[in-house]
This record gives structure tokens, C-alpha cells and sequence, in this order.
């Protein structure tokens, strides 16, 4: 079935299963079908951050040619025109093109599959390794929607990133020389200098973000962040981020209602303290420094 008012559209990676459909990317699906798409096959290319989030998912005509029944599984879902229009521009990285689909019940429909736009070339393209939270996405995703137990298997089989011993090491002798620094180790920051650091001037406030108490200035302009980064704590978001939440809805900033108190480390989990420790390492390891302490962070740690 299409509309003049939905569109279909396949998930293969995060977009997955229905619970983040809904509760991450905040879409309404009228019909979610699970089944495959042929001629495809799902790899990871580079990601956005090798210390972080190293690879996300991507798909390639199969490389085995003399395979010829390879099948792409997920999910198709039928969204509102708004709400298509809304997550191609968040898949910035992909184009859309329209392909059958054929459900596990056997009913075909046309979807709109993300294909990336930088395509696998055999022998030159480098793939990527995804982070333990993104993979688990994907895990998570098919064993909600009850894909083939075979793909669950596959998806299982997939290694991800775990943190080199000398990245960590580097890290930690980064935030020693912070603490150890006559200069620095005492510098603390309150939400409202913070929020001025957001880069609207690059004299006088360039930017600034704030992740597990400490404030970091950013390698402008040889350093990338997201702007919703910028002269803000991203210790929520991240966790956020982490637990498949929305960030849209549930990130607050510091002017807003309930930003206080920010969340405890004491009180985060082991996969929790660890990507926001390897968002801590793709920040410094990619140029920033530690400049001060973040006040409110501080503070909420002992309530």
C-alpha cells in the first residue's frame, strides 16, 4: 500500500526496530513488515569518529557474484510524508532509491531503500567497525521485530570497537597533566560561560563543549563537532544517546526546566561510563584540550 500522505521506507541499520522508530527518531508508523530486499548486502563503513563511533551501517552489491540469492533483511515501515521527508535529511549520508520488497508473509511493496552515496569500490573502500552501542541497535532491532534467526546470527557475529589500550592511556595522561597544571586545575566554569563559548565569536567565546565534568576547547577550525555541542554539557546527551533515547525530546539545556541535577557517574553503568569515555577520547584525541571543570557537574556529583 502507498499514499499521497505516507511513504515507505527500509531500515537495515538503526532504524530497525520499532521501538526506536518511535521512541529515538520520534516517527509514527501506520504498518511495520519485516522481510528482505535481494541483490544487497549489509557491511559497516567509517563512521563519523574512529574513537567513538567508528562505523555505521551501510550496503554493497554482494561481492561474492556467484551468490545470486543474497538478501538484505529489516524492516519496512510506512511513515507521513513529513515525517520521510524528515529522517532522509537526518540520513544525509545516503540516497534514496526505490526497490521491492517482499515481507516475510510474502506481501511485496516499494520502499525506499538508503543507499550510501559514496559507494563500495572492491579492493579501495575502507569498512569500518561499529561501536558496541550502535551494533547493539541493530541486535536489539531484529530480535524485536523477530527477523531470521540466521540474520540475528549474523548480526551477531559482527566484532565491535573496543578501545586500544594507548588511546586510553593517552587519555588518562591528558587529564593527569590537567589536574597536575597550576594553571588549569583550579579553572571552574559556571552553565551561563559555558553557553557564551558556542563559537558565534570566534575572539572572544570560541568553542567549548563539556563532557563528564570537564570543559574542552575545541581545534577550531581543524576540529569537526556537532553544533548541538557547542557551549553545552553533552554528558545527557551522550547517555542519551547511548540508552536509544531521543535527543530531540529529552536533551535539555542549561537554561530549561530540569537540566539540574546532572547525571551521577556513580549511578551510570559500565557501558554507560565507557562511551562516555570514548567520547571523551574522539574529543581530545582529535585536538581539544581540557581547559577548566564544569561547575553544575561537579556539584550534582555529591547531591
Amino acid at each position: 500500500m502507498q499514499s499521497k500522505t505516507h511513504k515507505w521506507r527500509f531500515g537495515y541499520g538503526s532504524n530497525i526496530g520499532l521501538r526506536t522508530l518511535r521512541e529515538k527518531k520520534n516517527l509514527n508508523p501506520i504498518r511495520y513488515l519485516v522481510g528482505t530486499i535481494k541483490g544487497w548486502e549489509l557491511y559497516f563503513n567509517t563512521g563519523l569518529n574512529e574513537y567513538v563511533e567508528p562505523g555505521f551501517a551501510a550496503i554493497r552489491p554482494p561481492i561474492n557474484t556467484s551468490n545470486k540469492d543474497v538478501k538484505l533483511h529489516g524492516s519496512a515501515f510506512l511513515i507521513p510524508n513529513e515525517e520521510a521527508d524528515g529522517l532522509d535529511k537526518q540520513e544525509a549520508g545516503y540516497n534514496i532509491q526505490s526497490v521491492q520488497f517482499t515481507s516475510y508473509d510474502g506481501e511485496v511493496v516499494t520502499v525506499g531503500l538508503y543507499i550510501p552515496k559514496k559507494p563500495y569500490i572492491q579492493g579501495e573502500s575502507k569498512e569500518g567497525i561499529p561501536s558496541y552501542r550502535y551494533l547493539k541497535l541493530l541486535q536489539d532491532g531484529a530480535k524485536e521485530g523477530n527477523l531470521a534467526s540466521h540474520w540475528i546470527e549474523h548480526l551477531d557475529s559482527f566484532q565491535y570497537y573496543i578501545t586500544p589500550p594507548k588511546v586510553r592511556s593517552q587519555t588518562n595522561i591528558w587529564i593527569a597533566e590537567f589536574h597536575n597544571d597550576e594553571n588549569r586545575k583550579d579553572e571552574v566554569w559556571s552553565a551561563e560561560k559555558l553557553a557564551l563559548h558556542d563559537g558565534s565569536s570566534e575572539v572572544d567565546y570560541p568553542i567549548h563543549t563539556s563532557i563528564m565534568g570537564y570543559i574542552l576547547q575545541i581545534d577550531t577550525p581543524n576540529q569537526w563537532i556537532f553544533n548541538s555541542w557547542k557551549g553545552h554539557n553533552i554528558t545527557r546527551r551522550n547517555l542519551l544517546q547511548y540508552n536509544g533515547k531521543s535527543l530531540d525530546t529529552n536533551d535539555i539545556r542549561y537554561d530549561e526546566e530540569n537540566y539540574r541535577p546532572l547525571p551521577k557517574l556513580c549511578d551510570c553503568n559500565d557501558g554507560e561510563k565507557e562511551y562516555l569515555m570514548q567520547s571523551l577520547d574522539g574529543l581530545l584525541h582529535k585536538g581539544a584540550r581540557i581547559v577548566a571543570q564544569y561547575e553544575p557537574f561537579l556539584a550534582d556529583q555529591e547531591v
